[in-house]
């Protein structure tokens, strides 16, 4: 898994695909709306991580 944002390129710091020692990852505890991944390319949809930056970002969070 990338370790970049597919939104601004940023770190996405997620731990699910790197190292799952390192205990549940801050995303797993997120709600993600649905339209947020209109906003990632196909080529990076299921594959990048958004960040937690740009997901408290999004206007309909």
């Amino acid at each position: 898994m990338n370790t970049t944002c597919p939104i601004c390129g940023n770190s996405n710091n997620c731990c699910n695909g790197i190292d799952k020692s390192k205990g549940i990852c801050w995303c797993t505890q997120e709600t993600f709306p649905q339209e947020i991944f209109d906003l990632v390319s196909d080529e990076d949809l299921r594959k990048k991580c958004i960040c937690q930056e740009c997901l408290h970002q999004f206007p309909n969070k």
